[in-house]
């Protein structure tokens, strides 16, 4: 974006992943990263930043009951234990 010849610097929205200027934000959300910055319109609208909106990749079927861990992908790291009917890394 250009001002009066110089550049100015467009910020981008951590929920709506926006290229905005900087009135667009809250002098609050204009000091805080990327990841964590939410423009006036989303914070207005609640919209959640786009980390907690991806989620998990696995279910959690696939941790470990113990250690809450993701199960090894190779069979051969883990063991099913009959005495509970879990799989255990």
């Amino acid at each position: 974006m250009m001002f009066c010849g110089a550049r100015v610097r467009e910020l981008i929205c951590g929920a709506c992943e926006r290229e905005l200027p900087h009135d667009s934000f809250s002098e609050r959300q204009r000091g805080l990263r990327q990841s964590s910055r939410r423009c006036k319109e989303c914070v207005a609208a609640g919209t959640q930043l786009v980390l907690v909106k991806r989620g998990r990749k696995r279910s959690e079927e696939d941790d470990c009951p113990i250690c809450q861990l993701p199960l090894p992908l190779d069979p051969d790291e883990s063991m099913f234990k009959p005495c509970c009917m879990e799989e255990v890394c």
